[in-house]
């Protein structure tokens, strides 16, 4: 007697969902021009904070209150932002950080190689902690230039290695800098002042 052969039945599985990092042409639209606009905001607002910062001091507690007007091109908004990023951020260098956000914005938004935009920011960061520090020195007589961050990653500097010690190791990071995001060498700078 033949067998009667049995079906199985098998049973539909379910893919699992894959997730991507991977943006498509429109979200890479998308996002450049949310970054191009946010860092024209940052540049904006930096920029009308060093004329307007006593002024909107008194209005940086009031952000909820509509009937309080600041004098910052961006209002209380841009008000918030430069107090954020200059007073108690990184001072001047603050603007390295409104031109990087730009740059990334300008990079997705046309959908450029983003190998070379890693090394903008990473030098950007390096050279934006520089200029907080060195212009740190300054804080007695001007807060705004170095920022809250600047006074104290100077002032912490100086507590463990001095005055002399600060001033050697930005002159090494300078010198890093010329050297290997320049590329300047002493040969390049003789034959600069040779013609």
């Amino acid at each position: 007697m033949a067998r009667k052969k049995t079906k199985t039945k098998t049973k539909a599985t379910k893919q699992p969902v894959k997730f991507s990092f991977k943006l498509s042409k429109q979200q890479k639209i998308v996002l450049g021009s949310f970054l191009f606009l946010l860092g024209l905001a940052l540049l904006f607002s930096f920029i009308s904070y060093f004329f307007s910062w006593q002024a909107d001091q008194s209005t940086l507690s009031e952000l909820s209150d509509r009937s309080v007007e600041s004098q910052n091109w961006l209002n209380k908004f841009g008000a918030a932002l430069g107090d954020v990023f200059i007073y108690q951020g990184f001072g001047l260098a603050a603007f390295t950080l409104a031109i990087l956000v730009t740059l990334s914005g300008f990079y997705y938004f046309f959908d450029k190689p983003r190998k070379k935009l890693q090394g903008f920011w990473f030098w950007g960061i390096i050279v934006m902690l520089w200029f907080a520090t060195f212009l740190g020195f300054f804080a007695e007589t001007n807060p705004l230039l170095g920022g809250m961050v600047g006074f104290e990653l100077n002032d912490f500097l100086q507590d463990f290695i001095g005055l002399i010690g600060t001033i050697l190791v930005l002159a090494f990071v300078a010198i890093v800098y010329f050297a290997i995001r320049l590329k300047l060498t002493p040969e390049h700078i003789g034959q600069f002042f040779a013609k």
